[in-house]
């Protein structure tokens, strides 16, 4: 059996205020920032389809309506863990959800951009120039 080796997170949990509009939605309304993530996620970055009131947003205004808002930011940072091969434990899902919800948010959703970036396969030459072109043979 292959363990594979846990990775820390690109972005620190005190880095929440960059982008400043990520940080502004994240508080005023952090369901979309949320939703975003999530779809970022499930859907390996196509973001075709993607709309800002979609049923993850949805669910969490919901649970915000009940005063538990923390619950599936806490769930999505566990599946990002997963996928991503971070650290971290089911109590630090917790902790980071509950005790700053937006912060917490705010971090997913720029670590779920970054990750997903990384896993994108190469679709050019590495440093190549357009000046230097070969050009075509007759």
């Amino acid at each position: 059996m292959t363990t594979i080796e846990k990775k820390d997170w690109h972005h620190k949990r005190g880095s929440c205020c960059t982008p400043f509009r990520t940080c502004c939605l994240s508080w005023w309304c952090p369901c979309i920032v949320y939703g975003r993530t999530h779809h970022r996620i499930k859907n390996n970055d196509d973001m075709k389809g993607y709309s800002c009131c979609n049923l993850a947003c949805a669910g969490f205004c919901g649970l915000v309506c009940l005063g538990i808002s923390f619950v599936m930011p806490m769930m999505n940072r566990g599946d990002m863990r997963e996928k991503y091969h971070l650290k971290g434990n089911r109590c630090t899902d917790c902790l980071c959800a509950c005790c700053c919800t937006p912060c917490d948010v705010t971090q997913q959703d720029k670590e779920s951009a970054y990750r997903e970036e990384q896993n994108k396969p190469l679709l050019a030459q590495p440093g190549k120039k357009s000046m230097m072109d070969y050009a075509p043979q007759q």
